[in-house]
């Protein structure tokens, strides 16, 4: 039942009851909030105050447990500036943050000078094991340990070091804030807020309970994923998170979150087709008019239309479409979070963890010679989680280190996609030319043709996921000219090895042109792809692109 402001004007001697915010339901570009309050009695007039000034009032959705509401109305206030109190407890905890952050800033300054004496310990390690291989005195068991020793220790400071980082910047994050409220809370006089009051009728003892729902702008959020793959690109750690942000003009604190990608804002209906009318007009009409405007005979039309509410509709921007998927919910997919969160009201984001969860992945190797000359590692994986992937930005690491982002698609439960794992440096890839060729038309043809070749080679020195024998299968892929006009004939010549033809290429072949080789790399070694294109086409016509 949603409640306008229609209701009775209600007396100032309300009964104020406090309340909190228990759950929000945050979509892309707003949130509804659920605020709860407990009431000693079950008849009166109650006042639910604090509430944004960003709500939506016609979005406004009140429930009553154990009483009848029979009134309401949403109240305007001015506030003045925050009280003494608030601004002491802000300065104070602006000191304690700071002492905070000096403290790991000291911490930092130690991490970084140990690793510098692992490192030379490890520099000096090398160098006596060296002279001691040089005078056949070196002992491998002690050198395996003290490598191992130092590998783990350097390990574990990067590790430390990173974390240190990471408490920085929130640390920083979380000091802005505090200037920022410190600083409005100096300077401002004041702010606007609303106050709902409420009159109440029930009988018997005991109390009520009121729970409120309305909508706020000024929030939303979005997908994000850390995916973490192991050396062999086997398995594939996948954190699903989540960027919300919210400046409704009150904090949620410890509420339960929930993520959607309902759009409210957008409306549950959707445009109708607007009608088109056609008229004639005489092309000699026109002649006799001496350049009059052919449109005039439509101007009248259109002026109707104007007057039957039809005006220039064919001008007008559909409108948008709603952005869909179809899960548990039938028209959006819907996240509640496992643990309750608190998102203050500011501009910067707040990282919220959806899930966590391990999947399988067959690793492969792509390279596309044309355009780039790298070798890059993709997995192939089916989405085992419960949840749908959304579309959003990953963090592409493997093991400790980060290789970049990339995109990722939407996925449902149980749909394969592709992981985009990033170049390997231990794979690469050269595309030379041989042939570029153009013949004129002879005796037998009055055609003329276009003939290139070239050779794809590749070179393993150590593939990271590499097949036991140490070898690796990389997709060479390569997109072939296609003719608009049938005059143009185009042909694969000399090719040492024909095209994959499987299923999984035949969209791209036959629709893009894309040609397809696996070609098997071994360890230490290389491999090659020869192929050529000829194209034929009428002598007196030229080729363009």
């Amino acid at each position: 039942m949603l409640h306008t402001l229609a209701f009775t004007v209600l007396s100032t001697a309300a009964v104020e009851v406090p309340s909190r915010i228990d759950e929000v339901t945050v979509y892309p570009g707003s949130a509804l909030v659920t605020r709860v309050a407990t009431l000693e009695t079950k008849s009166g007039e109650f006042a639910i105050t604090g509430l944004p000034w960003s709500l939506d009032p016609n979005n406004l959705r009140i429930r009553v447990n154990g009483a009848d509401l029979v009134g309401m109305e949403l109240r305007e206030r001015h506030v003045d500036a925050a009280p003494s109190a608030r601004v002491e407890e802000l300065r104070k905890g602006l000191k304690a943050l700071e002492r905070e952050l000096a403290g790991l800033e000291d911490e930092r300054a130690t991490l970084e000078q140990v690793q510098k004496h692992l490192q030379r310990l490890l520099d000096l390690d090398s160098s006596q094991h060296n002279e001691q291989v040089k005078s056949g005195q070196s002992s491998t068991q002690t050198w395996g340990d003290n490598l191992a020793f130092l590998t783990r220790e350097l390990g574990a400071n990067r590790k430390a070091q990173r974390e240190n980082q990471w408490q920085r910047e929130e640390l920083g994050v979380k000091l802005e804030d505090l200037r920022r409220e410190l600083g409005a809370c100096t300077a401002s006089g004041g702010y606007d807020q609303r106050d709902l009051v409420l009159d109440v009728v029930g009988s018997g003892a005991g109390g009520a309970s009121v729970a409120i729902d309305y909508l706020v702008g000024n929030a939303g959020w979005r997908p994000l994923y850390d995916l973490r793959a192991t050396k062999d690109a086997r398995s594939v750690d996948l954190a699903y998170r989540a960027q919300v942000w919210q400046a409704s003009g009150e904090d949620w604190s410890d509420v339960g979150l929930l993520l959607s990608t309902a759009q409210p804002m957008l409306g549950a209906e959707g445009p109708e087709p607007q009608p088109k009318w056609l008229s004639l007009y005489d092309p000699r009409a026109e002649a006799k008019s001496l350049g009059a405007p052919v449109s005039k005979a439509f101007d009248g039309d259109r002026d109707a239309l104007r007057a039957l509410g039809y005006a220039d509709k064919a001008n007008e921007a559909p409108a948008p479409r709603p952005f869909a998927s179809v899960d548990d919910q039938g028209l959006s997919v819907r996240f509640r979070l496992a643990r309750r969160e608190s998102i203050e009201s500011r501009n910067q984001p707040t990282l919220v963890l959806v899930g966590q969860t391990r999947i399988e992945s067959s690793p492969e190797y792509v390279c596309v010679p044309e355009l780039d000359a790298h070798v890059w590692l993709r997995g192939r994986a089916k989405n085992t989680s419960e949840w749908t992937m959304l579309p959003g930005e990953a963090s592409v690491y493997c093991g400790a280190d980060f290789l970049g982002k990339a995109s990722l698609a939407a996925v449902e439960p149980g749909q394969e996609f592709t992981l985009h794992l990033g170049a390997d440096p231990a794979l690469s890839v050269e595309r030379i030319q041989r042939v570029d060729e153009h013949q004129t038309s002879g005796v037998f043809t009055s055609d003329a043709a276009e003939h290139d070749a070239w050779t794809i080679r590749l070179e393993n020195h150590g593939a990271a996921a590499a097949a036991v024998d140490g070898s690796a299968l990389v997709f060479v892929r390569e997109a072939l000219p296609r003719g608009t006009d049938e005059r143009i004939k185009i042909e694969l010549v000399d090719c040492t090895q024909e095209p994959a033809k499987g299923e999984r290429w035949k969209k791209d072949r036959e629709e893009q042109g894309i040609a397809t080789w696996a070609l098997r790399v071994p360890k230490d070694g290389e491999a090659e792809l020869r192929y050529g294109v000829k194209v034929t086409y009428p002598e007196k016509l030229r080729i363009t692109q």
